[in-house]
């Protein structure tokens, strides 16, 4: 999983900078809904289905913050 160690490694350095644990719940929170949407992404992908005007989550999670 380089993808998640990646980010896992980012935001423990930012936690450590800031001596705040928001960066590493934000990590967890992503990944858990990534992992909890596997295998709805997987049956979109295998059934074809047109791609054309999806909004990437992370655009959404951004906009509920703000």
């Amino acid at each position: 999983m380089p993808a998640f160690e990646r980010e896992w490694a980012a935001a423990l350095e930012e936690s450590r900078r800031t001596f705040s644990l928001n960066t590493l719940y934000e990590v967890v929170h992503v990944w858990q809904a990534r992992l909890a949407s596997a295998p709805a992404v997987d049956a979109f992908v295998t059934s074809g289905h047109d791609e054309t005007g999806v909004v990437d989550m992370a655009e959404l999670r951004g906009r509920r913050r703000r």
